[in-house]
């Protein structure tokens, strides 16, 4: 009598065990072909993305932050690199290789100062950078001016030699242009840096009579100049 019971009763109880793991397995987001960083409502959870990333938007002109740059080639407000403005000399030669470092000299004022091209160990063929010196109030010579050429170096937005003069203007802000030794710049006065344009890029105009608004966007960096 009890077996005949159980025979009638073990159907709709494994149909009601399969019911319940159906709903379990369809619960799952995986399953469902809802990616886990979403929540609930549908929306994208900020965490699971980050600048650059697929789905995040970018504002046209402008360079997604890096998330992995090297500090070796990271531009800051007076910083390339290793490099500080203010640095004295002794300290240059302590974080960058004599091998590395070809004296030169560059024009201030009618004066002629000491400056270094610094080359690149791991990349030679590199375009070299230029450091130039100003004599120190407490004897020898200081690091005043960094002129960036090398493609490799970048802000933390992704900004160098070769990106668009649109994503400079976007990131960091201008305050004027000005023509100097290195060329038609853009100067970024917030950080002291300045974005040397190509020649080619600029309206058919005398540089005294442009402004930050007559630079296209597109016009191409060929040149960072940090300075003191």
């Amino acid at each position: 009598m009890m077996l005949n019971r159980f025979a009638t009763l073990a159907p709709a109880l494994a149909a009601a065990l399969l019911t319940t793991v159906l709903a379990t397995s369809c619960g799952s987001p995986t399953d469902s072909g809802t990616p886990p960083f979403l929540p609930a409502d549908g929306t994208t959870d900020p965490a699971a993305l980050r600048p650059g990333a697929t789905g995040v938007a970018q504002e046209p002109g402008t360079a997604a932050a890096v998330d992995n740059i090297d500090l070796q080639y990271l531009i800051s407000p007076g910083r390339a690199g290793q490099l500080r403005l203010g640095m004295r000399e002794s300290q240059l030669k302590k974080v960058v290789p004599a091998e590395l470092l070809r004296a030169t000299t560059y024009s201030d004022n009618g004066r002629e100062l000491p400056a270094y091209e610094m080359r690149d160990a791991q990349r030679p063929d590199a375009p070299a950078n230029i450091l130039h010196m100003i004599p120190d109030s407490a004897g020898g010579y200081r690091l005043r001016r960094i002129r960036i050429y090398d493609p490799q170096y970048r802000t933390a937005e992704g900004i160098g030699v070769g990106s668009p003069f649109g994503a400079a203007r976007q990131n960091l802000g201008l305050t004027r242009v000005r023509n100097t030794p290195a060329g038609f710049a853009a100067v970024s006065g917030e950080v002291k840096t300045a974005w040397v344009i190509d020649p080619n890029s600029l309206p058919d105009k005398h540089p005294e009579e442009m402004s930050s608004t007559d630079i296209p966007p597109a016009a191409r960096i060929t040149g960072v100049l940090l300075y003191q």
